[in-house]
């Protein structure tokens, strides 16, 4: 018989000493290569550099998620399967956005949700429709399964170009809308996100929508709001949400998606979602429950944001809009050029954003430490100091 959720906080306690963070934020490095879907190793926390090239969450999880992995820890973790925790979180997420468990899929980070999506919906004949630049692994899954790829340029603002993505749209498979988008961290209010989806259903009723909302925990604007209504009132269009940034479990592995029943249900079966394991189910509640925390989170991400686009705009580069957890800014120079000069003075920033590698760069934002130490290196780097 599954948990309630009331029972379910008392049998993992809320005290009790703390678990270590390290392996719980899981930073270093993206968890999934796009070529081939194949999980890299973390780097080891001891490189001596400043990772900030990932957009992990710098700050791992609340107490009350540590403590819940701390009291999950127990003789009963090596004795069966953990159906009962797996089937509460699942409870838990429809509960909040009003659908039966159904209508929820959980996966391991968000990743196989994204992978799967592509798979379902795309083939030979129906191409993928996704922004350029954007996160690349529905690219890369639709590519696999011999999709062809629409990818539309992102507009002078670095935001998404819902017209021409809504004509591209067209026959397609499945669009994949980003918002807030990664790299670019521009976001699209849910009025233009909604107009957008409706044009698309109207025009190619038969075209998947995957809204990835990663990052939207992060926005500062009210009226970035989650597209999951539309996802429980229109077949084919479905959100992906993961705990790998705001809630800072990277190391977890843990994402979910919110659709109709036969929209996920197509996904889980077009691709292995992976096994939850006892130990992220129990955390993924308990951080899917504490709301001060996240809104903890959001606020010191956005303490560390201000200061590190300041720092940009005093040596005299701009950024683009910043609803994410990184800035994405033009250096006017190529980003492995940037990338080397930092890493070799300690700091790690992101890889290639093609089609803007030559003039962009994406940094993660770190502690308010680590980028005090990191804006020092880019001054050094870029020849300008902000006097910060």
């Amino acid at each position: 018989m599954s948990l309630s959720r009331r029972s379910f906080v008392r049998s993992i306690g809320l005290g009790g000493a703390g678990l270590s963070t390290a392996l719980v934020i899981g930073r270093g490095r993206e968890a999934m290569a796009f070529q081939g879907g194949m999980v890299q190793p973390l780097q080891p926390p001891d490189d001596g550099l400043i990772h900030i090239d990932s957009n992990e969450n710098a700050r791992g999880p609340g107490k009350s998620s540590l403590d819940a992995l701390h009291r999950a820890i127990s003789p009963r973790v090596g004795r069966g399967y953990p159906p009962d925790y797996v089937r509460d979180l699942t409870t838990t997420i429809a509960q909040h956005y009003g659908v039966d468990p159904g209508a929820v899929i959980i996966g391991t980070g968000s990743g196989p949700i994204l992978e799967g999506g592509a798979r379902a919906f795309c083939s030979a004949t129906k191409p993928l429709v996704t922004a350029s630049p954007s996160y690349a692994q529905p690219e890369g899954a639709a590519r696999r399964v011999g999709a062809s790829i629409k990818a539309i340029p992102v507009d002078r603002d670095l935001k998404l170009d819902l017209n021409a993505m809504a004509e591209a749209a067209k026959g397609a498979g499945m669009v994949f809308f980003c918002n807030p988008n990664n790299p670019t961290a521009t976001a699209h209010p849910f009025s233009a996100v909604e107009q957008f989806v409706r044009r698309v259903k109207k025009e190619s009723p038969d075209t998947a929508i995957l809204v990835d909302e990663a990052y939207i925990d992060y926005t500062y604007d009210p009226n970035v709001k989650t597209a999951v209504p539309l996802a429980k009132e229109l077949p084919g269009v479905f959100v992906a949400r993961t705990f790998s940034k705001a809630h800072g479990m990277a190391g977890l592995r843990l994402g979910y998606a919110v659709g109709q029943p036969e929209t996920v249900r197509a996904v889980s079966q077009a691709w292995s979602l992976g096994s939850m394991n006892t130990l992220t189910a129990a955390a993924g509640i308990t951080s899917f429950l504490d709301t001060a925390h996240m809104e903890e989170e959001r606020k010191e991400n956005a303490r560390v944001r201000d200061f590190t686009l300041q720092a940009f705009r005093k040596m005299g580069y701009e950024a683009s809009d910043c609803h994410t957890n990184c800035v994405f800014v033009n250096i006017g120079r190529p980003a492995k050029e940037f990338r080397d000069a930092c890493r070799k003075l300690g700091v790690a920033v992101g890889r290639d954003f093609p089609p803007m590698e030559k003039t962009h760069t994406r940094i993660s934002l770190g502690t308010m430490d680590e980028m005090r130490k990191a804006v020092e290196v880019f001054e050094k780097v870029l020849g300008k100091a902000t006097n910060l």
